[in-house]
């Protein structure tokens, strides 16, 4: 597999089960969020993050153990995962190697939540996916709840709806966000994510300071986002304006 697959690729599985889907019901949750309010002095910081969340998978190379406070592997131990995965890999083309996985989670959104923009690699970083797997066994698209995929001005580009079993491969620089549902649905939206990178790259993000030295924050406060990266991103599957 090379990571010049499945930029932004979108696959329906047989996956989703009432079974399955209890199983994700039922996982112990928290609820992630930023607690800085608005202030006179940024009067333009937002809530981020404002979702449940249930980390079943996490990986943090260690540079210094003193420094990397969560450095190591985390998660719940829920085999979960690595069942579903076993089956994605079976269905799904081109997926990066399981020694490139470095994180899987799944995440609940609901109407009032509200989670922002944001990439989920630096702008630097070729050699990254992401997959995202729709778990909700039903889903009907008056209900909203799309993952929108934006481009270099932010704009929407894409929009694609959590359908049963769905599944989603991207680059994981490209901006993008998952809207809440409507106020026709009053439960939750569950996904599943799984995050890949090359273990020399996850690597020299923690332990080479030249590297985190390169510009965090490119452009309209998205850490990471760089609108000339994300505009070839985009060129590259023909998407032009």
């Amino acid at each position: 597999m090379s990571y010049t697959d499945n930029i932004l690729n979108v696959y329906d599985t047989n996956l989703i089960s009432e079974e399955l889907f209890q199983e994700i019901v039922l996982l112990p949750y928290q609820f992630t969020r930023t607690d800085n309010v608005p202030t006179k002095d940024n009067p333009n910081l937002e809530l981020d993050g404002m979702y449940w969340t249930h980390q079943l998978y996490n990986f943090t190379p260690i540079d210094d153990p003193d420094y990397w406070q969560n450095a190591g592997i985390q998660g719940s131990e829920n085999q979960l995962y690595l069942d579903i995965l076993t089956y994605l890999e079976t269905k799904i083309p081109n997926l990066p190697p399981r020694d490139h996985l470095y994180s899987s989670y799944v995440n609940v959104l609901r109407y009032g939540n509200s989670p922002g923009i944001h990439v989920d690699a630096p702008y630097f970083v070729e050699d990254n996916r992401t997959i995202l797997v729709y778990l909700n066994p039903v889903w009907n698209p008056q209900w909203g709840g799309e993952t929108i995929f934006f481009d270099d001005d932010l704009d929407c580009r894409r929009a694609i709806q959590p359908r049963a079993g769905r599944v989603v491969v991207f680059d994981g620089r490209i901006p993008h966000t998952g809207r809440t549902s409507t106020i026709k649905f009053l439960y939750n939206r569950y996904v599943l994510a799984y995050k890949y990178m090359t273990p020399e790259t996850r690597q020299k993000l923690f332990t080479d300071h030249e590297m985190n030295n390169k510009p965090p924050v490119m452009d309209k406060g998205i850490v990471g986002f760089d609108p000339n990266t994300v505009k070839t991103i985009w060129e590259k599957m023909c998407y032009v304006k």
